[in-house]
């Protein structure tokens, strides 16, 4: 592994002496890749044009994060920014100098790349879906090969990209990245022959979010009492990383397991509430004003939510409180996307119409 490990460095250095012109530019696309994008700006995008793509989406990104989560804690992989400080595989030679930016000290084990993960079975799940679209309408054949080729060309392109900051910034060694767009792929396309999402109640939502908390608790619990410390990699971001604020329990295994299942709590709870029935059940109502209702709770949603997550930020340093938060605000993330914006909307609008008439 430490050959593996070291061409992995070297790759990381060769990047950042090679293209220090492009810091930017990853940095950039590091942060534009969390999974919480997925859930503050994609998931609502999608789900006021294509609903059911949005519910999929959300799966997709709650088990692939799962996943990854649990994969993490069974192979324990390393991150280039402390294992070239800590490994004695230079022996007398110096070792690479290899540079940290504030989201490189990131606190969970490094195998596989959760952004890369995260990226592959997101954009996979949507370019499956624009091409299925795609695929129904009548058309020349030729124009439908050419679209497929350039939304999987733009697809492998925003791999390759996601893939390279994550080296740039001495997070993940390429083996890593590689590994996640790989297993990221399998979870979207396994997910996408799983139909009973669609049709999944309130009951399913809840037992799968306590299942996934579940399972990872208990492997939690029975790797400790083998004596295996699964909290090592904090201690290692907090020894290693140059800047104690670039340290955040944000990124740490347990907030991303809390925030994932807060997630998939609150898409049941909205998709199952009264609210999201009443609004579905104007708009069918009133199909003609169909897309002016779909504009303006897309406007309305997106404005919320930032408003939201400026405002509302778990104190990071408070330990349980903080990840009680956090599940809080990843819940009311799809709870008011899926029920309370519509639900505001469609009143508001009978409320204007009963005061034109």
């Amino acid at each position: 592994m430490d050959l593996l490990h070291s061409s992995g460095v070297s790759s990381t250095h060769y990047l950042q002496t090679h293209f220090s012109h492009s810091q930017g530019y990853f940095l950039s696309v590091s942060k534009a890749m969390d999974l919480r994008n997925t859930f503050f700006l994609l998931f609502p995008i999608w789900f006021h044009l294509q609903q059911a793509e949005a519910i999929r989406l959300v799966w997709v990104a709650v088990v692939g994060d799962w996943i990854n989560l649990m994969l993490k804690w069974l192979l324990f992989g390393e991150r280039p920014y402390w294992w070239v400080q800590e490994t004695g595989y230079y022996g007398n030679s110096s070792q690479p100098m290899i540079k940290q930016f504030p989201i490189t000290c990131e606190t969970g084990p490094g195998s596989p790349s959760g952004h890369a993960m995260g990226a592959a079975a997101i954009y996979y799940t949507m370019m499956s879906s624009l091409l299925a679209t795609v695929l129904k309408t009548e058309g020349h054949q030729i124009r439908k090969w050419c679209v497929r080729v350039s939304l999987w060309t733009l697809f492998w392109c925003v791999q390759v990209c996601v893939c390279l900051s994550r080296v740039f910034v001495a997070a993940h060694f390429p083996h890593q990245v590689i590994t996640g767009v790989v297993i990221g792929i399998l979870v979207a396309e396994s997910l996408s022959r799983t139909q009973q999402i669609y049709e999944a109640g309130l009951r399913p939502y809840l037992l799968a979010s306590l299942l996934l908390l579940s399972l990872a608790l208990l492997l939690y619990l029975c790797l400790q009492a083998l004596g295996i410390d699964l909290l090592w990699s904090v201690e290692k971001a907090h020894s290693w990383c140059h800047r104690a604020e670039w340290v955040s329990v944000d990124t740490g295994p347990l907030a991303s397991l809390l925030r994932n299942t807060g997630t998939l709590l609150g898409l049941g709870l909205g998709l199952h509430s009264p609210l999201h029935a009443h609004a579905s059940r104007a708009v069918f109502a009133r199909r003609a004003e169909g897309a002016i209702y779909r504009v303006i709770c897309l406007g309305a949603t997106l404005v919320l939510l930032q408003l939201f997550d400026c405002a509302f930020r778990p104190p990071v340093h408070s330990g349980a409180l903080f990840y009680l938060l956090s599940f809080c605000k990843s819940a009311t993330v799809p709870l008011a996307t899926v029920a309370i914006v519509p639900y505001c909307v469609t009143t508001a609008l009978r409320y204007e119409r009963e005061k034109v008439l």
